[in-house]
């Protein structure tokens, strides 16, 4: 997706700003190491830490929005004990902050790198985070 400077990444007030996709922005303060997380019902929290306005925000939210545009179209969904990766056709369970490949029983870290939901949605930050 092309963004233009002109209406990415948000509009409105910036402690409750809506992305031009219709997704709520939430400034929360999130746990150790968690700079964003993209919530069902078109929720995204930032965490306090990241300057507003900053390079790292508009990247976060890309990578967030890159989330939660998967999970509205039904190609990704979270809930508390799961997520599933209808794209890479991967299940994981989720325990105690790591997922676990239903199928090879690999354990990762949540949002660890390797995970193919978090390569695509890291392919499209990138793009900020490197211009």
């Amino acid at each position: 997706m092309k963004y233009s400077n002109a209406t990415f990444p948000f509009k409105g007030e910036d402690h409750d700003f809506v992305h031009e996709g219709d997704y709520k922005i939430v400034r929360k303060d999130l746990e150790e190491g968690i700079q964003g997380e993209a919530e069902n019902g078109k929720i995204i929290n930032i965490d306090v830490s990241i300057p507003k306005g900053s390079k790292k925000e508009k990247e976060v939210i890309v990578h967030e929005v890159h989330h939660q545009k998967e999970m509205d179209s039904g190609k990704l969904s979270y809930d508390d004990d799961s997520v599933t990766d209808k794209i890479a056709n991967k299940t994981y369970t989720r325990k105690d902050g790591k997922l676990i490949d239903d199928k090879t029983g690999k354990v990762y870290e949540e949002g660890d790198d390797d995970l193919p939901h978090e390569q695509r949605a890291y392919k499209a930050s990138n793009k900020i985070k490197n211009a």
